[in-house]
C-alpha cells in the first residue's frame, strides 16, 4: 500500500491559566571613601504606582468583574486555586485605582456621545452601601447613554432626580434624543435643560398593548400593525439600505401602516372608559404619536431603544452576583469600568488586552483621545492580539 494523504482530527485541551513573578534586580552602589549613601538603579514602571500587579493581572481583575460578572470574593478563591493569594481588599483597590486611572477615556467617550446624531437614554437602580442611611442600603441610579448606538457612557447617582442625571448630561442638547416617555425627560426637550427633540420609543408603546393580550382581544389588531412596522425594518437591514433610503422606505411603506394604527386606536379609544386598562394602553400611544413617528423622516433613527436597554442588561447581570456596591464612590467608578467595557463589545474590541495595553499606555503618557476602544483598536489592536 501506498499513502494517498491524510485525515485530521482536532482535540480541544485546556491549559490552566497561571500566574508569574517577575523580579527585578535592582543593582545597588556604594562609595566606602567618600561614604555618601547608596545608589540604586532605577526601578521599573508599572502600571499602577505603588502597586506590584501587572497591567496584564489588573485588566484580568477588572474584565472579570465588570464583563463575567464574578464578584470580587470569587474570583479571589479563583486565583487562591490557580496558586496565588490574593485579599479581596487588594484587588478592590485595584479597581479604584484602574477605575481613576482610565476616567480620563470615558470624559473622551463622553463628550462623543453628547455630540452624537441620536443619544438613546434609559437608567436601573442599583443597590449601595450607605452607613448614614436608616437602612445601611441606598439605592442610587445608574444613568446610560447610548450615542449613534455605538458609545456607551453610564453615569451615577445617588438619587434617581433628574437634576444628578440627564438634566446635567443633556444640558443644552438640540439633538434628537430616545427615551421612553418617564416625566424626568421633559425638562431635556422643553427648554429648561435642553432643547432636544424626542424621539419615542415603539417597544415602551406595544409592551402596554401586550400585557392585555389575554384579556382584551381589541389589542390583537394594533399589535399586528406594528408588528408590520418592525417587519418593514427588518427589510431594510435585510437590504442594507443606507438612511435617505431607509427614510424613503418608511414613507412609502411604513407610513400607511401608521395612518392605519393611529385611525384604530382613536376610534376604539373613543368610547372607552378613561379608567380602563385599554384606554391607558391607547391614550399612550395616541398622546406620544408625534414622538414615536419621527422616525419616519430620518434613516438614522430607530424605531425602538432596545439598543440601550440592552446596556443596561451588564448592570442587572452583575448586581444579581455582587448585589450591592461598597460605596458612592465605588458606583462611580463602576459606571467608569463599565462604559469602557460596553464600548468595546460595541465595537467589537476584545476587553482583556484592551485594558492591558491601555494601562501601559497610560504609563507612558500615551494621549488619551488616542486610548478609546475603537481608535486603540484601529491604530494598536493588529499588535494586540487576544
Amino acid at each position: 500500500m501506498r499513502g494517498i494523504g491524510h485525515d485530521a482530527r482536532q482535540i480541544l485541551a485546556y491549559v490552566p491559566a497561571r500566574f508569574v513573578v517577575h523580579e527585578h534586580q535592582l543593582q545597588k552602589y556604594a562609595c566606602g571613601t567618600c561614604k555618601d549613601g547608596v545608589t540604586t538603579a532605577a526601578r521599573p514602571i508599572s502600571a499602577l504606582e505603588q502597586r506590584s500587579a501587572d497591567a496584564s493581572l489588573l485588566a484580568h481583575v477588572v474584565v472579570s468583574k465588570y464583563a463575567d460578572h464574578t464578584p470580587l470574593t470569587r474570583l479571589a478563591g479563583i486565583y487562591a486555586r490557580s496558586g496565588a493569594t490574593i485579599a479581596v481588599s487588594t484587588m478592590a483597590d485595584w479597581v479604584a485605582a484602574v477605575a481613576d486611572k482610565v476616567a480620563p477615556i470615558v470624559d473622551v467617550l463622553a463628550q462623543r456621545v453628547q455630540r452624537a446624531h441620536v443619544i438613546g437614554t434609559d437608567a436601573t437602580g442599583l443597590k449601595v452601601l450607605d452607613p448614614t442611611s436608616a437602612t445601611n442600603i441606598q439605592y442610587g441610579t445608574i444613568w446610560c447613554y447610548v450615542g449613534d448606538d455605538r458609545d456607551v457612557v453610564y453615569t451615577y447617582a445617588p438619587t434617581g432626580e433628574g437634576a444628578t442625571g440627564p438634566w446635567d448630561f443633556l444640558q443644552g442638547r438640540t439633538g434628537y434624543v430616545q427615551a421612553d416617555a418617564a416625566s424626568v425627560f421633559d425638562r431635556v426637550y422643553n427648554g429648561q435643560a435642553g432643547n432636544a427633540v424626542e424621539v419615542g420609543c415603539w417597544a415602551h408603546a406595544r409592551r402596554r398593548l401586550v400585557e392585555l393580550q389575554p384579556t382584551d382581544c381589541r389589542v390583537a389588531y394594533p399589535l399586528q400593525l406594528i408588528a408590520r412596522l418592525y417587519r418593514l425594518e427588518h427589510l431594510a437591514d435585510a437590504q442594507q439600505l443606507a438612511p435617505p433610503d431607509r427614510a424613503r422606505l418608511r414613507h412609502e411603506r411604513s407610513l400607511p401602516v401608521l395612518n392605519k394604527l393611529q385611525h384604530a386606536l382613536a376610534r376604539a379609544h373613543l368610547n372607552e372608559p378613561p379608567g380602563s386598562a385599554f384606554a391607558k394602553a391607547t391614550r399612550y400611544v395616541l398622546n406620544h404619536w408625534t414622538a414615536l413617528t419621527r422616525y419616519v423622516d430620518d434613516g438614522c433613527l430607530l424605531l425602538d431603544n432596545n439598543g440601550t436597554e440592552r446596556q443596561l442588561r451588564a448592570i442587572a447581570v452583575g448586581r444579581k452576583n455582587y448585589l450591592f456596591a461598597g460605596s458612592h464612590d465605588a458606583a462611580r467608578r463602576a459606571a467608569v469600568l463599565y462604559s469602557l467595557l460596553r464600548t468595546c463589545a460595541q465595537h467589537g474590541v476584545p476587553p482583556l488586552p484592551y485594558l492591558t495595553d491601555v494601562l501601559r499606555k497610560l504609563r507612558d503618557n500615551v494621549p488619551v483621545h488616542e486610548l478609546v476602544p475603537d481608535r486603540w483598536h484601529a491604530v494598536y489592536g493588529a499588535r494586540n492580539p487576544q
